[in-house]
């Protein structure tokens, strides 16, 4: 009874119910939407208990013994998990703070009363944060945005810094919303109605203005947690280029998987400029993310596409663990016709040289498997050839050769029959000919080329089937 009488006396306002609330945290989001906790800098093996203390992103739902608090007796807040006590490191403005070893001080004795962290012997002194905003701190795998830092210091209390020196316990059952494997939506309604009001047709100029209403729609990550390097030759040919995104803010204790992306274009243009958020957003998220260029049609005819996207997955399993990623686990993801070339190389290998790496898994975004034989497109008898004897060998559908790597198919609700058709002959061909079971996803509201143009946002609707697929695969 004693614990609850004194705990109270100095915590009045807001003490936790449990202990699996015990984080101090700032009162209002400021410019981090999950709010700033009272954080011991570093990590298990990398934690820095000597260091003064630091405000940093809240970490729910993830390993947080660096932010866990609790309010003890004798008005003393603890270090879960350690013997150490909250401390200033001087009753005076501008004191670090610290965690010490538990002891009969004035450092350690602390008041939270309408909302102000103080020393007991000190209401004119508030714990508060320094600067405006938050700098980018490192952040652990699969968790986007990146996390947030801002200094702790005792400052004199003042009514204009409300914001900043305002703090108060975690409710129960209080989550952030930071997994980036999470399964949730957000498609803004605005964008949700102006793509349905393309319909089902798709062309040059509606995957330009698609491109358009994603240029202003914000990203979850930054671009100085991305690095890029930028023009790797996989072939001799000018277009056999690659570029290669790593974090700058995370790291890992082992090889993480690569993701490759392959850009649309009607197999007669496009560029890997087109997918540059692609390979940034599974960068941001600790992975190796890979931009990938093929050779087009005319002048590069079938099969060669998919020969690229295969010498494409060769050289990075020779490479890509100099990038911190694992040549073991290197995943494909195709839109449009970069599908089509991605599924060609995963179901085709009796096409392919004989010492073309294989990878561990395929993304295929609304792939034209195959096209109409009676009204070919100008790119596709670029591609494929004038001689119409050939075409049924040449699709995919009907010449499924391989089927033990993991694929992912996904299709748009406004996806027309160019793409759903082609879709359907290949799945019921792996399913019922073939006795294998797909993953498929109908990305709602998106259309052709939305899909991928919303990895990084808020509207996580494909993100997380992608970065499940790859997670479960993986074996992580």
């Amino acid at each position: 009874m004693l614990f609850a009488v004194v705990a109270q006396a100095g915590f009045a306002q807001g003490a936790p119910d449990s202990q699996d609330a015990t984080l101090l945290r700032t009162a209002h989001a400021l410019d981090e939407a999950r709010g700033y906790c009272i954080d011991i800098p570093g990590f298990r093996g990398t934690l820095r208990l000597e260091e003064p203390l630091q405000a940093h992103t809240c970490k729910y739902g993830e390993p947080l013994e660096d932010q866990l608090f609790e309010p003890a007796p004798q008005n003393v807040i603890r270090a879960n998990g350690y013997d150490r006590c909250l401390e200033a490191s001087a009753l005076d403005e501008g004191a670090q703070l610290l965690v010490r070893t538990c002891r009969r001080s004035a450092l350690q004795r602390w008041s939270l009363s309408s909302g102000r962290l103080h020393p007991e012997s000190r209401s004119d002194l508030c714990v508060s944060l320094a600067g405006e905003a938050g700098q980018i701190a490192g952040t652990p795998l699969l968790i986007t945005p990146a996390y947030r830092r801002r200094d702790l210091s005792l400052e004199r209390c003042d009514d204009d810094s409300q914001t900043g020196q305002a703090f108060r316990w975690s409710s129960i059952g209080e989550h952030g919303a930071s997994r980036a494997d999470a399964a949730r939506d957000g498609m803004a309604d605005d964008i949700a109605a102006r793509l349905a009001a393309f319909g089902r047709e798709f062309s040059g100029p509606i995957a330009a203005e698609t491109a358009e209403i994603y240029a202003t729609v914000p990203r979850v990550y930054e671009p100085a947690e991305i690095q890029v390097t930028k023009d790797l030759a996989y072939g001799p040919d000018e277009r056999q280029r690659l570029d290669i995104h790593t974090a700058t803010m995370r790291s890992a204790d082992a090889p993480v998987p690569a993701i490759v992306v392959f850009h649309g274009g009607g197999l007669t243009a496009g560029s890997r400029a087109a997918t540059v958020n692609v390979a940034d957003y599974f960068a941001s998220l600790g992975y190796v993310g890979v931009n990938g260029s093929y050779r087009l049609a005319p002048d590069h005819k079938w099969p060669e596409g998919a020969r690229d996207v295969g010498a494409t997955v060769t050289w990075l399993r020779d490479h890509v663990a100099e990038y911190g990623g694992d040549p073991e686990r290197i995943f494909v993801v195709g839109i449009s016709s970069g599908s089509l070339h991605a599924a060609t190389f995963v179901f085709r290998p009796e096409l392919l040289p004989p010492a073309t790496a294989r990878p561990a898994g395929a993304i295929l975004v609304s792939g034209p498997y195959s096209f109409d034989f009676a009204n070919p497109s100008p790119g596709e008898l670029a591609y494929f050839g004038e001689d119409r004897s050939r075409w049924p060998e040449m699709v995919v559908p009907g010449n499924v050769t391989r089927t033990d790597i993991p694929v992912l198919l996904t299709t748009a609700e406004w996806d027309n029959a160019r793409y759903t058709g082609p879709f359907a002959e290949l799945f019921r061909e792996l399913v019922i000919e073939h006795g294998v079971a797909p993953r498929y996803h109908q990305s709602l509201g998106h259309n052709h080329s939305s899909q991928l143009w919303s990895l990084g946002t808020a509207d996580t609707s494909v993100a997380s089937q992608i970065v499940d697929f790859i997670e479960r695969t993986a074996g992580r």
